[in-house]
């Protein structure tokens, strides 16, 4: 059972009206009728409830509560989609950055771009933060601004929400983000750049920053969506390639260099220094990380998925791909991991690998899937965003496990995590033959860094620099013997017959990856604008 506010709340009224009553009351019964108390206690009992309400928090869950929604990197939100109208818009506005040793000016929210969801005190907020430097704090319901934070530069990754039990009432939620290194800085500036921060998310007042200390890196950004791992560590993987240990507890950050930082309570480097002589400076980890019982599994821009142990805080096994990584690591039910790889530094193809963290990494891929090479904005090709499972929203595996992703050729794929065709493709460096899966579906949508996702009623969103698409996956039953018939967990073969049913904006450019929630699907443009449709 899942114990968030509500559930302690009712529980804890239960045990306080139980332990009002007498002990001879709390255990009489006559024919198996509860006993009622006698007329005079009932005050008493009213009373005792009515304080207990009284101190009792205020109800709170964190919904969506970081990148792709929880630490296995794969739930999106609830509700079924009924198609992509315009329902509201909310304006994000626009803001300058840095590239390099120009100045460009960029609208709305990008990748990752994805919101935040909480539940507090009876209302529903979004968080989310943006181009024009902003962090803000939304009521859904009316689209008023509770506050807003200014950064020094634009934010890129999402938030992540955890709960300080140690802080005061007004501060025990507590929002991480990080941005660009500010606009005023470069790499090489001297002292600190704090470009990830924790927020209170009642008050928007700032908790402590963190600076992102220079390394072989190039980069000083922060794109990553923090982890809580509970027992009062936080971990944060920073773009200069050091994944930090964090005390979760904002009452322990201490002034250093100037500002109020957190205290860090280990450090692993997620480069090796080969990589910096293929690489140069391109070492940055964008990507969020996941976590998988006692290990965190962080993809680094290096050309690495690392496994590190929580109770060493230590690197204990490292897949080299040896090409760029933006996308997070998903981990499916059956504890294996799918990672989206870019096409970079390597003679190949990018595209997904499903690895078995279980095995030595030379025997860990089950399989491998190449997209097309691509010149597209910058890209050759592979996958920006991440791999999208829809384990969440077929609890009973009634359905086959099914994977999709979006690539930098301009498709949208959809397979089978299980079922591979027998056949064999070559590896990103072309000097390893490895299985590849079925694919159910694939089709044009344009170019994409975004990453699809998986609905309640078999639904999927997917968006890209050509609009959002919504489409329908009907599962029929089938004997086995069709091309395309995959299994779910019972051995039981089914069809996937994919339609499109909706197109949202074509020609406007979505980064950002979507959020559901009571059907309505959210989402951040680059035209400066996040959209809600239904």
């Amino acid at each position: 059972m899942t114990l968030n506010r509500r559930t302690f709340n009712k529980n804890a009224l239960l045990f306080l009206m139980g332990s009002s009553l007498p002990p001879i009351l709390q255990g009489c019964r006559t024919n198996n009728i509860p006993t009622a108390p006698p007329r005079n206690l009932l005050p008493t009992v009213t009373e005792t409830v009515n304080q207990a309400i009284a101190k009792l928090s205020p109800d709170t869950e964190l919904l969506i509560p970081t990148f792709l929604g929880n630490d296995y990197r794969r739930f999106y939100g609830r509700g079924i989609p009924q198609g992509l109208n315009l329902l509201d818009k909310f304006a994000l506005g626009t803001g300058r950055t840095r590239v390099g040793t120009s100045w460009r000016t960029w609208s709305g929210a990008g990748w990752t771009g994805q919101p935040t969801l909480t539940r507090d005190q009876g209302k529903v907020y979004l968080t989310i933060g943006a181009y024009d430097h902003s962090l803000r704090k939304i009521d859904i319901a009316t689209n008023e601004v509770l506050w807003r934070y200014q950064f020094d530069d634009v934010l890129k990754g999402s938030s992540s929400l955890y709960i300080d039990e140690k802080a005061p009432e007004e501060n025990r939620i507590v929002i991480l983000q990080g941005s660009r290194l500010g606009i005023q800085n470069s790499s090489a500036s001297p002292g600190p750049l704090p470009s990830f921060r924790a927020i209170s998310f009642r008050t928007g007042k700032e908790l402590w920053k963190l600076d992102i200390r220079q390394t072989a890196s190039y980069s000083r950004d922060n794109d990553s969506s923090a982890l809580d791992l509970g027992n009062g560590i936080l971990f944060n993987a920073g773009e200069n390639g050091i994944g930090y240990f964090l005390n979760s507890a904002t009452a322990a950050a201490t002034l250093k260099s100037g500002i109020l930082q957190p205290e860090i309570l280990g450090e692993v480097q997620l480069y090796e220094a080969q990589d910096s002589r293929r690489q140069g400076g391109n070492l940055v980890t964008e990507s969020s990380p996941a976590r998988l019982g006692n290990h965190i599994f962080v993809a680094s821009g290096s050309g690495h998925i690392y496994g590190i142990n929580l109770e060493t805080k230590k690197i204990v096994w490292d897949f080299f791909t040896g090409s760029d990584i933006d996308g997070s690591v998903a981990i499916s039910k059956e504890n294996k991991l799918f990672c989206a790889i870019e096409r970079q530094y390597i003679p190949g193809k990018g595209g997904v690998f499903k690895l078995d963290p279980n095995q030595p990494e030379e025997n860990a891929v089950q399989w491998f899937f190449p997209t097309g090479n691509r010149n597209f904005s910058g890209w050759e090709g592979g996958i920006v965003g991440s791999v999208s499972l829809n384990d969440e929203y077929n609890p009973n595996g009634d359905f086959p496990a099914l994977f999709a992703t979006s690539a930098i050729d301009g498709y949208l794929y959809i397979g089978s995590q299980t079922q591979i065709t027998g056949q064999k493709v070559k590896g990103p460096w072309l000097e390893k033959d490895y299985e590849t899966p079925v694919i159910l579906f694939k089709t044009n949508i344009g170019g994409s860094i975004s990453t699809p996702i998986f609905t309640e009623g078999n639904k999927l969103i997917a968006a890209g620099y050509n609009g959002v698409y919504l489409f329908e996956l009907h599962f029929e039953e089938s004997p086995g013997q069709q091309v395309n018939a995959v299994p779910n967990q019972r051995g039981e073969f089914y069809e996937v017959n994919v339609k499109q049913s909706g197109h949202f904006l074509p020609g406007i450019s979505f980064e950002a990856t979507p959020i559901v929630w009571d059907g309505i699907v959210r989402i951040c443009a680059r035209d400066g604008w996040m959209y809600s449709l239904g």
